[in-house]
Parts: structure tokens; sequence; C-alpha cells
């Protein structure tokens, strides 16, 4: 009876390992090196879950619950770049880019707020209380996003729209929040990947229905203007179509000596194409670029 006893420790023990040594991980994925996916936990039975969305589809709108099935301590990890389906098809799966971690004690269960953001922008927002299933690793360019995402601090919301610029082929100047600054490196990020040229500006939307889904009406451009400009001097900006026909004009005084001028021009009223700006002043002409919408 002893020596039974002994050989069904050994055969639990050696299964275990076999299951935890199963799981390898993609090269530059920042988890500990005793951590099982949550993938691989679920396929060997060792934990039950339940996702639920805590009323947002930006940030911390996941909570997860990690239940050990196992008489053994357990390690379970999420991984940037996993998928968790939505289980109501109208609405848009969420995509996981901050690591979480779970240590689990013997039949322990652990909750935590996953980080993440919708990806499917097709689609509803979801609503507080909805249900998701884990899903797959997301493709290689969207993983590597989510990696950049969980050791690099950007605007929620920019975050947001860098995520639908890879899983909706929206541009990448719709990356946008007001601070121009605070995004640049995430425009560099994705133009890089995608082997663009880095845009000088990005496109504020007009806001959607109650759906929640992205508008594809462009309401702003933000840009920056760089050159050397003294303070209180008149910039004049003029906006041509296609046909070289001035749509816009305004004048944007420069509060203070500067060689970075943030320019804010309204497109809410143009037509969807592309369009030349042209900056001038008293002294000539300053500079010249072109956006789309």
């Amino acid at each position: 009876m002893k020596a039974l006893k002994k050989m069904c420790l050994y055969g639990t023990a050696a299964f275990l390992c076999l299951i935890l040594s199963s799981y390898h991980p993609q090269k530059n994925y920042s988890i500990s090196s005793n951590a099982i996916s949550i993938e691989s936990a679920l396929k060997y039975d060792l934990i039950s879950y339940e996702i639920v969305n805590n009323g947002s589809y930006q940030g911390e709108c996941v909570q997860i619950s990690l239940q050990n099935k196992t008489s053994r301590a357990l390690n379970v990890t999420i991984e940037p770049g996993r998928n968790l389906v939505s289980m109501d098809t109208n609405k848009q799966d969420i995509l996981i880019v901050k690591e979480a971690l779970f240590t689990l004690n013997p039949m322990g269960r652990s909750t935590k707020n996953l980080f993440g953001f919708c990806s499917q922008a097709y689609k509803n927002a979801p609503s507080e209380g909805e249900k998701y299933l884990i899903g797959k690793m997301k493709d290689t360019n969207i993983i590597r996003l989510a990696e950049h995402f969980n050791k690099n601090k950007y605007p929620v919301s920019a975050m947001q729209s860098a995520v639908w610029a890879l899983t909706d082929n929206r541009p990448v100047t719709s990356i946008f929040h007001e601070n121009r600054d605070s995004i640049i490196g995430l425009q560099e990020f994705l133009s890089y990947k995608e082997n663009k040229v880095i845009p000088w500006y990005s496109i504020e939307y007009m806001p959607n229905d109650s759906t929640g889904m992205v508008s594809n009406k462009a309401k702003n451009i933000y840009g920056t203007l760089k050159a050397d400009l003294e303070k209180d001097r008149v910039i004049k900006v003029v906006v041509y179509d296609l046909y070289n026909i001035s749509q816009i004009r305004k004048d944007i005084k420069v509060p203070e000596k500067t060689k970075k001028q943030p320019i804010v021009v309204d497109v809410s009223e143009l037509p969807k194409g592309r369009y030349r700006i042209l900056f001038t002043s008293l002294a000539g002409q300053i500079d010249e670029k072109t956006f789309w919408i």
C-alpha cells in the first residue's frame, strides 16, 4: 500500500512537471519562468475562470477570477496579446496589453482587473457585466504592439486608437491626444513597424452615437509647426483642396517665443480627401504640409 501511494505521488508530480515544461512562451514575453500560460492551464484542466466587463472598453475594463482546481500551488500568466472573446457576438472582443501574473494557492482563488482594449471597431462597445472566453494570441504585429504597451506609458485613449489602427486597418493618424508630445513615440512605433512615414499630425474624430462604435468623421487635426517663432507673431493658416481652392483660413498668434507651435484646425466641414495646408506670416512662407482625412 505504501509503495502504491508513493507511485501515485511520483506520478502526480511528473504530470505537473510535464504540463509546466510544455509551455514555451514567445521570445519577447516578459513572464516569470515558472509560470504557465492560461491557455495551457485550461488545456490541462488545472483552473476554471470567469471574466466579466467592468463597464468600459479600455484600460482596466474587465475582471477575471481564477480558481485553482489542483492540490498544488500554480503560477498562471495572461500574456500581452491575448484575446478575450465576447460571448455577445455583436460586441467587441478585448485585447490584453498588460501582463497579469496570478499566484494560486492549492484549490485557491484570485481575482484581478485586466488591462486591455476593444479590438473590433466595427462592433458595439461592451456593457457592464458582459462575459468573455479566453481566446488565442493575436497575430505577430498586434502582439508586438501589446508588448510595447506592457513596457511603455501612453494616454489610454491613444492606446485604444493604436489598437484599432492595427485590428481595423485605421490610419496611424487616427492615434490622437490633445497633447501631441504624449503620442509621437506611439505614432513612430507603428509607422516604423508598417514602413510608413511618421505623420506630422493626428486626427480627432467626431463622437459617435450610443453604440460606442468608432466614428470615421474627422473633427480636428492636431499638429506641430516647427520653426523659429517670436512672441506675438501671427501665423496665417490656409487649407487648400485638390483643385487649389482655399477651404479654411485662420490666424494663430504665437503666445511666446518657441520652436514648436501647436496647430489645431477644425476640418469637420471638409469632405474626405487629401489637402494642402500653408503656413505664412508677414515675413513670407513658413512651411507647407499635406494631410488626409
